[in-house]
């Protein structure tokens, strides 16, 4: 590494790291993307085919709503790095959340804010939450038009910090493209159109 640079990833993948360790390196690692491999399990995940296969539509209209939100996020939220990893990072953790736990469908608002919340880096452990992420989740609830308050929306954030542990911290398909136009370069145009064919 160059002196003066700043290290971006940190990609773990393949390595076994017991789950101390995960909370450790995750902790440590502030200023940089941490990728970790999940868990061995033997079992699939229980609800899969129930949350996506059952209304794949509500999921793209969920995932819609949520890229509309995030739109306007850059104004609530000072230190966004990079708003399209965030958006991916949430359609992650919305997937990774559905993919463990029945959510019945007057249920995926919160959750998509949930993720939404989880995908900054704001969302505090317990009761703990700093005023950035009070703040956004005001703006969240908001959002909802009283469908949900700002308290359960921090609630519901903690809830999925909670059970998706290190799935959390897998990448994305954004983080592939990124690191592939590193390698190759690209325009500005280029970029846009790779952005639009992602999305």
């Amino acid at each position: 590494m160059a002196a003066g640079s700043t290290l971006e990833e940190l990609d773990l993948w393949g390595n076994c790291i017991s789950d101390s360790g995960r909370l450790a390196i995750v902790s440590a690692a502030k200023s940089c993307e941490v990728f970790l491999e999940l868990p061995k399990t033997s079992s699939q995940p229980l609800c899969l085919q129930w949350n996506l296969g059952v209304d794949e539509n509500t999921r793209t209209i969920l995932f819609d709503w949520i890229s509309q939100v995030h739109q306007s996020i850059a104004n609530v939220v000072e230190r966004v790095p990079d708003p399209q990893n965030m958006l991916f990072r949430t359609y992650s953790h919305i997937d990774a959340y559905l993919a463990q736990r029945p959510v019945s469908r007057s249920e995926l608002e919160l959750v998509g804010l949930a993720c939404t919340l989880t995908s900054t880096g704001l969302a505090g452990k317990g009761n703990e939450a700093s005023a950035e992420c009070l703040e956004l989740a005001n703006w969240l609830a908001f959002m909802t038009d009283g469908a949900c308050t700002a308290e359960e929306v921090c609630q519901a954030g903690c809830e999925v910090q909670g059970d998706l542990g290190s799935s959390m911290h897998q990448p994305t398909v954004y983080t592939f493209l990124r690191r592939y136009l590193r390698q190759t370069g690209w325009t500005e145009a280029s970029f846009s159109l790779a952005n639009y064919l992602l999305e």
